[in-house]
């Protein structure tokens, strides 16, 4: 079983969105899921609970339950509780997720500066910039934007799209083929 622990600075910037996308994807390759949602909001749990198209092998995290792939999702932090910093420890991946707004950027350096204090939580963590609008200069410096990053990027990016609005409520199958597409390559560098 592997553990994801998903992290962003701010909200707004689809953690939510795209922990459930993930996760469906993996769900529709076979994959089991259990979500721990630690959102007070409880968007994750709501979207397992509300969605009209629920995706197979997606659902809330039982203690005794058999899953590949156990995702827990956070709310917006820049200083993790000891909750977040314990699931970090326990994770295999630290999935950290940021708009390419510079501002986003900057809020997010501050989390990975109090979540990844050691060499061992910096190894296992990733970036994955999502809101991304396409053909903006912002779009065309992403590299040149997070180099100055102490984390692994997962190269590609979630761009900004209607469908992913529309999934909480229409699951997997809100997505046009461009969608699916784009979510299927971040998963698989994610598991690389």
């Amino acid at each position: 079983m592997k553990r994801i622990l998903v992290v962003s600075a701010k909200g707004g910037v689809g953690r939510t969105t795209t922990t459930m996308l993930l996760a469906s994807a993996f769900g529709r390759v076979g994959l089991k899921s259990g979500i721990i949602d630690f959102d007070p909001q409880g968007s994750a749990t709501n979207w397992i609970r509300l969605c009209d198209k629920p995706t197979p092998g997606v659902e809330e995290y039982s203690k005794g339950g058999e899953y590949d792939l156990v995702w827990t999702d956070t709310q917006p932090l820049v200083d993790p509780p000891a909750k977040v910093r314990k699931s970090a420890e326990e994770s295999d991946i630290i999935l950290v997720i940021t708009s390419d707004s510079p501002m986003d950027l900057h809020a997010t350096n501050l989390t990975l500066k109090n979540l990844l204090k050691s060499p061992k939580l910096k190894k296992k963590a990733r970036l994955l910039l999502t809101r991304v609008v396409q053909r903006t200069n912002l779009a065309k410096q992403i590299d040149e934007i997070v180099a100055g990053m102490d984390i692994q990027r997962i190269k590609p990016v979630i761009h900004f799209r209607n469908a992913y609005r529309l999934a909480p409520l229409q699951g997997f199958s809100a997505l046009n083929r461009a969608a699916k597409d784009e979510v299927n390559e971040v998963a698989m560098a994610l598991m690389k």
